[in-house]
């Protein structure tokens, strides 16, 4: 008799049957699809971990009548892994210092949470790759890339926060003594001998400017855009430019040196120097006037602008000059950070907080919460004398100073 033959369907049906009946196996089913949801929450909102440290996060979805959707599943990432990684659950792992989020998504919906990471409280030393004197010192707003330049052509440069750092070519050996960038790609550096360095590559290639026609040393260095920027130097020369450094003019508002330039927009700004001048424009540095009579004879070494209405000075013997609005005009008026204290660097942040770094016999860093009213040293971790300070946010920032000195905090200096 002839055999019958089972069409392949029915076999492989009979083996799914026979399959099922002999396995002792459990059973996998589908997730629900998820409702309509109204929002996802991170908890917590913010958090700060050191480098190496965990932390769990957690997630919840609201359907559109705010009721917990339970079990809901979670895509978890985040904005820069050289800060954190995040695992499918939501463990978080520092894996580098800065600031970044944590994004929480499901449904169409997401929340962010805000962490921050750093290496250790405090300041602290960051090896520069160099024992010439660094005079200025540039971070872009990331935190993570930034520059330092000094003697003899130094430019020093950090994309990791300052943890590793490395020599840009400078293509000259004048000293360098400050420096600005205008975008994350273009920046300038000034030094002696009427040098302006300009880089459009972040600091891989530099260039020195041949339309400056200046050969006096430039010490500082600031930007307002793109466009506008201005320089100051001896012999009380400043340089304006208004085409992103294509053309500059010069004048010499004072025959004293000036040391440091600070602009609140592109038309009014401040330029302070020796024998205590501080000079001041409203037209862009086309034309200045000098504060008379001066407040001060002593040197001053910096000043930083953080509105039309109020600025501040520092220098040596602790002179530290402050500017604000009256009922008539801006006035200038003579603080002090202490008669031991000479500072020469200095940034506020706003109208509250700023620091200021030099030297008193060691290394100088001093903090204000209360718009220079009052000024707190903090423990500087070093015995170099500081020559400039750059923060990009209230906890992040760093000082730079002698025989290469680099020294950072991520904490605000606590």
């Amino acid at each position: 008799m002839r055999g019958r033959h089972l069409s392949l369907a029915a076999v492989i049906a009979l083996a799914a049957i026979a399959s099922f009946i002999g396995c002792d196996c459990g059973t996998s089913t589908l997730s629900p699809p998820l409702p309509p949801l109204s929002s996802v929450t991170v908890t917590p909102t913010t958090d700060t971990l050191v480098v190496g440290q965990q932390r769990l996060f957690t997630a919840v979805a609201r359907d559109t009548d705010s009721v917990v959707v339970a079990g809901a599943g979670f895509a978890w990432s985040s904005s820069d892994a050289r800060v954190i990684t995040v695992s499918t659950s939501g463990h978080v792992t520092a894996t580098g210092e800065g600031v970044a989020l944590l994004i929480a998504a499901a449904g169409g919906k997401s929340d962010t949470a805000t962490v921050a990471v750093y290496v250790q409280p405090g300041w602290y030393t960051q090896p520069s790759g160099t024992t010439n004197d660094l005079n200025g010192v540039f971070f872009q707003s990331n935190g993570r890339d930034g520059w330092a330049v000094g003697d003899a052509g130094t430019i020093v440069h950090t994309d990791d926060a300052g943890a590793t750092w490395g020599a840009q070519p400078s293509s000259t050996a004048f000293n360098l003594n400050d420096i600005w960038f205008t975008t994350d790609v273009t920046g300038f550096a000034v030094g002696h001998g009427g040098t302006v360095m300009r880089t459009r590559n972040a600091g891989r290639s530099w260039a020195r400017l041949t339309n400056v026609a200046a050969s006096e040393n430039f010490y500082g260095v600031c930007f307002a855009d793109t466009s506008h920027g201005w320089a100051v130097g001896s012999n009380g020369v400043t340089l304006r430019t208004g085409d992103g450094g294509k053309s500059w003019t010069k004048l010499y508002p004072t025959a004293f040196q000036l040391n440091s330039v600070s602009f609140s927009d592109t038309t009014n700004g401040w330029a302070v120097g020796e024998g205590g001048v501080i000079a001041g424009t409203h037209d862009g540095g086309r034309s200045w006037y000098l504060v008379q009579p001066a407040i001060t004879a002593v040197p001053i070494r910096a000043v930083w602008r953080v509105s039309n209405e109020m600025a501040w000075a520092g220098g040596l013997q602790g002179v530290n000059p402050v500017a604000a609005a009256t009922p008539d005009s801006l006035a200038w008026t003579l603080g002090t950070f202490g008669a031991t204290n000479h500072v020469s660097g200095l940034q506020m942040l706003d109208g509250n907080v700023g620091y200021a770094v030099g030297t008193n016999g060691t290394g100088l860093v001093l903090k204000t919460l209360t718009g220079g009213v009052a000024w707190s040293p903090q423990i500087s971790n070093t015995a170099q004398a500081l020559n400039d300070v750059w923060f990009v946010d209230g906890l992040r920032g760093w000082a730079v100073g002698v025989t290469g000195r680099i020294i950072h905090t991520a904490k605000g200096g606590i």
